[in-house]
């Protein structure tokens, strides 16, 4: 399925004043926001400051002479950077970018608008197709040179046509693959209960491993309603000591608590969220995995752990 087009005109870069801004779009209201700024529901303007039915999402951070808020609008722009580029050759499951403004006051970027967020705890015959979906997005991404690095559900929205659909491009990376240091780095940024071991610790690896380990956390999530590693939904991680533990079953690749999945699902979870990278699946070997082939199994034939791990 096809992304939605973004509206005529609205592919472009360019420089407006705050008053044009505020003819040509109607902030509706903030339906995001974090430390790097806010993201809207937007309406755009048409003649006589009528309101035109189509909606968009803006993500946008304050201008002003801070380092702070320098380095939002460099980030920002980077964000741009990588989601235009693939508006040639678009993907159903990554956002489509529509524009990039500035202003005087702001900086922001058009999107799609997408109206939901991805649920979880679903039965495997609906989130089937929508992991393979979005894992197909990350083979794209892969082999143009772009990693994710912050791949969670918070992440993932259903469009109106229910494709499931990676947003928030914020800490992503674009390599030159023909570099020897191609997908190299040594941060170790991104939401605790989904970065991999490597990253966690901060050494030195291939931020495709990290992407793939971050969607199979997902994977299971959208599955179980909880990460592997957690022993409840819910869990709290606020303390160094709390994120010690559970980077610690990490490593031991320990799952816990209780699941009922199927065989073929867990076997390639297994592969992607393998601990020691150098055994980890890539994002086209989880693609070419023989579960995506498979019947889905009847529940009497479903693989179920139902005693809790001791801690």
């Amino acid at each position: 399925m096809d992304p939605p087009l973004p509206p005529p005109g609205a592919t472009d870069v360019f420089s407006i004043s705050d008053q044009t801004l505020a003819q040509k779009l109607h902030f509706v209201n903030e339906i995001g926001f974090g430390n790097w700024g806010s993201v809207w529901l937007c309406r755009p303007r048409s003649g006589h400051d009528k309101l035109s039915d189509a909606k968009v999402a803006v993500k946008l951070v304050h201008r002003n002479k801070s380092k702070t808020a320098s380095a939002r609008v460099g980030s920002l722009w980077n964000e741009m950077k990588i989601v235009r580029s693939f508006n040639d050759d678009p993907h159903p499951s990554i956002v489509p970018f529509y524009s990039f403004i500035i202003t005087p006051s702001y900086a922001l970027i058009t999107m799609a608008y997408l109206p939901r967020l991805i649920p979880v705890e679903l039965p495997e015959s609906r989130a089937k197709p929508w992991m393979q979906s979005l894992l197909s997005g990350i083979v794209y991404l892969h082999k143009r040179g772009v990693v994710h690095n912050d791949i969670k559900p918070a992440n993932i929205l259903l469009s109106e046509t229910n494709v499931p659909t990676l947003v928030d491009f914020g800490f992503a990376e674009q390599y030159n693959p023909k570099s020897s240091e191609a997908f190299i780095s040594s941060v170790s940024y991104g939401t605790p209960e989904y970065l991999s071991p490597e990253r966690a610790r901060g050494l030195k690896h291939d931020t495709r491993k990290s992407d793939v380990w971050s969607l199979g956390i997902t994977f299971f999530e959208l599955l179980v309603g909880r990460t592997p590693f957690e022993y409840e939904e819910g869990e709290q991680f606020s303390t160094k000591t709390e994120l010690e533990a559970y980077w610690g079953r990490t490593i031991r690749g320990k799952w816990v608590g209780q699941w009922n999945i199927s065989s073929g699902v867990e076997s390639m979870l297994r592969r992607m969220l393998a601990p020691n990278a150098d055994l980890r699946c890539t994002a086209v070997g989880a693609f070419q995995d023989p579960y995506w082939s498979q019947e889905l199994q009847d529940v009497s034939q479903r693989t179920t752990n139902k005693v809790a791990h001791s801690k």
